[in-house]
């Protein structure tokens, strides 16, 4: 058994494609907490047992059966796997061959089995943003973490002397209301005398933005020079507000609103997580309505169409509803599709030749060409700027 703790790869994808008869797809949401643990664990046992229940009923032999059977069992026992868990698994089992992926992004929970694995949630871990950065602040305190996509949101080490929180960045004794040294009565320190009240108080929440903003600017540039990645502000208003306001640049700043003292590892990552998924969902949309209203001589839906542009190689991105599933085969050299029986709802073509999902086989494609993939929930968009099962941008105008 091969378990990957990394995204998945070109080559993992090659493996997993094509006839793998009879073959079982699992997708599971698990949590690194080990209290959790359990929970999944039953829930991968019972998605298993439900398959292999239907491999059988689809005629599959003893020897097909015992060797899943097999295969399942050693997926349950295997300790190491169950204790390095991250949001979701990926298990994909026949009789000669099993794969488990450890993801950092929530999947859905389901099973299937067909002749063809099921990898269209697979491909929405490479597909998605996975990367974040996030600082929690408070008046109390402040920390800067980093989520990458195969391992949990873990705090940076930072020199924060002197920034530590809202007293030192002001230069306060604890529970004071002016800076060091000011008198009162006075206007030494710049008008330290008037820092008193709501707006004396947001005075100095601004200046401690400032100094934390500093600080982060310079960590983050050694890290990420190119802004590529976003950053999460965890935080109550007004300061919250005053962060972004003194953050903004070119890298995506997200603000998310509440309490930020205390936060475990694990809860940080949680959160972090679910605002990565919000924003790729944005963002998704934001792309497709670019697409649609300013360039709708680059926009393709028919399937057929897609899959002869991606094979020359003309398709620029690729989205698709991920969990929408139309069944046929794709000839990679030239792109042509042949739909399974029931305009793509059944598991053969007319012939009986097995037939697998064409959104990923599409997608596959796409990205062998130099393309780019992006999955997404046809639910979560708008129906303005989205009518799935899949659209292409292509890398020129249709004649």
């Amino acid at each position: 058994m091969t378990v990957h703790h990394d995204m998945p790869t070109t080559a993992d994808f090659t493996a997993l494609a094509g006839v793998h008869h009879p073959a079982i797809s699992i997708y599971a949401s698990t949590s690194p907490v080990v209290a959790e643990r359990e929970r999944a664990e039953v829930a991968v046992k019972s998605a298993f047992d439900a398959a292999i229940e239907q491999v059988k009923s689809d005629g599959a032999s003893a020897a097909e059966l015992d060797a899943l059977r097999a295969r399942r069992d050693a997926i349950l026992g295997d300790l190491q796997l169950w204790g390095t868990l991250a949001r979701s698994l990926a298990i994909f089992v026949a009789p000669d061959f099993d794969d488990v992926f450890v993801l950092p992004n929530r999947l859905d929970d389901s099973w299937h089995v067909g002749s063809h694995f099921t990898l269209g949630q697979l491909l929405r871990a490479p597909s998605q943003d996975q990367e974040a950065f996030a600082i929690t602040i408070s008046a109390h305190e402040w920390s800067l973490w980093h989520a990458t996509p195969v391992a949990r949101a873990a705090k940076l080490e930072l020199d924060a002397q002197g920034v530590a929180n809202l007293d030192e960045a002001t230069n306060r004794e604890p529970g004071e209301d002016r800076p060091r040294g000011a008198q009162r009565g006075t206007n030494s320190q710049g008008g330290a005398s008037r820092l008193t009240g709501d707006e004396g108080r947001k005075t100095l929440l601004d200046l401690y933005a400032k100094r934390v903003v500093d600080v982060v600017r310079r960590a983050l540039h050694e890290l990420d020079p190119d802004e590529r990645v976003p950053l999460f502000v965890f935080s109550a208003e007004p300061l919250l507000s005053l962060f972004i306001d003194r953050a903004r640049n070119s890298r995506r700043v997200v603000g998310v609103s509440g309490g930020a003292d205390r936060l475990t590892a694990a809860e940080v990552d949680e959160a972090v997580r679910q605002q990565l998924a919000k924003l790729n969902i944005h963002e998704a949309e934001s792309q497709l309505r670019t697409l649609v209203e300013g360039t709708a001589g680059r926009v393709e839906r028919d399937l057929a169409a897609i899959a002869r542009e991606a094979a020359d190689g003309a398709v620029e991105t690729f989205w698709f509803d991920f969990t929408t599933s139309v069944n046929g085969t794709l000839a990679a050299d030239s792109g042509a599709i042949e739909f399974a029986s029931g305009n793509g709802t059944g598991d053969a073509l007319a012939d009986g030749t097995r037939a697998g999902d064409l959104l990923p086989q599409l997608a596959l494609l796409v990205l062998a060409k130099g393309g780019k993939v992006v999955t997404v929930r046809g639910d979560d968009l708008d129906g303005g700027v989205w009518s799935g099962p899949a659209m292409a941008e292509l890398r020129y105008a249709l004649a």
